[in-house]
């Protein structure tokens, strides 16, 4: 064999060799920790009860009352799910009204 085979076998070998040993070695990995924590944004919303009807609202686990032609106005996370918590002539108790983003930042909801 020649000196190039003999080099090549042998960086061959100590790679199947090293390469169970790296795998298990643990590694230090930098990652945004803190974005994990941080607080979700919160939005400026309203939702308008024009279902002629006094409505009840679930807001993420929190039920809100919302007297008939009145307005609720509330900052919430985004991702916060708002349902019905009654039933209203156009809908049923648990529709979704709304799930929470950013782009509904200053937006009225009207709820018939």
């Amino acid at each position: 064999m020649t000196t190039r085979h003999i080099l090549a076998t042998s960086i061959a070998a100590l790679a199947l060799v090293a390469a169970p040993a790296l795998h298990a070695t643990p590694v230090a990995i930098n990652s945004p920790v803190h974005a994990m924590f941080t607080k979700a944004k919160t939005v400026q919303i309203s939702f308008r009860n024009d279902s002629g009807t006094p409505l009840e609202l679930k807001v993420g686990e929190d039920v809100m009352k919302v007297d008939t032609g009145k307005t609720l106005s509330l900052k919430l996370p985004e991702g916060t799910r708002v349902v019905t918590n009654t039933a209203t002539p156009k809908l049923e108790a648990g529709a979704l009204i709304a799930q929470v983003a950013s782009y509904l930042s200053g937006a009225t909801v009207s709820i018939k």
